[in-house]
């Protein structure tokens, strides 16, 4: 009768893992699937690595009750998993050009104003592209993807400061050659 209680109680606690687990994959698809795609910039591979994300987490489900902040511990493993896999991607495809044409048709803006967002937006961020490695993953993380300074030391294994110093020295950058630009200096 005891073995059949302990069996009962282990089903249970089970169950609950799993339920505590679908719970904050529910609450923080969204949040994996942008980091994802602030890195790889493909829907496809975002999505792979999403995907990839959660099923880590599932493997690593024990952990999940000596975890501060699920919602960190998810982000720190998409970041990791989306950085992984960007070595071994093409930046953008096809399927992306469709995605373009597709909004550009969509919106009522005069297609010059659409061109010159477009523009606009390609031009940012090959800025950011260009920005040291430890400037650029905090202000994707920041800035895209609105993830507290907290959260990105947790996510990149460095302090709050240095998040926000890093921040500033790339914004201050990226002012900076926005300047230029604009000035005709580059």
């Amino acid at each position: 009768m005891s073995g059949q209680v302990i069996l009962i109680e282990a089903m249970a606690l089970a169950q609950t893992d799993e339920d505590a687990l679908e719970l904050i994959v529910r609450q923080n698809a969204r949040l994996v699937y942008r980091i994802a795609f602030s890195v790889l910039r493909n829907h496809h591979d975002a999505e792979d690595a999403t995907q990839e994300t959660f099923l880590r987490a599932l493997r690593y489900r024990r952990k999940l009750a000596g975890v501060h902040d699920p919602r960190t511990w998810l982000a720190k493993i998409a970041w990791r998993i989306a950085v992984g896999k960007k070595g071994k991607t093409l930046d953008s495809g096809p399927e992306d050009a469709d995605g373009v044409i597709s909004q550009l048709r969509s919106k009522n803006d005069a297609a010059d104003e659409e061109v010159l967002a477009a523009e606009m937006s390609r031009l940012l961020q090959n800025l950011i592209t260009r920005l040291p490695k430890k400037l650029r993953e905090p202000l994707i993380l920041s800035t895209l993807e609105e993830i507290s300074t907290l959260d990105i030391a947790e996510t990149l294994g460095i302090s709050e400061a240095a998040v926000r110093s890093r921040l500033f020295r790339a914004r201050q950058i990226l002012r900076e050659r926005l300047e230029a630009l604009t000035e005709g200096k580059i």
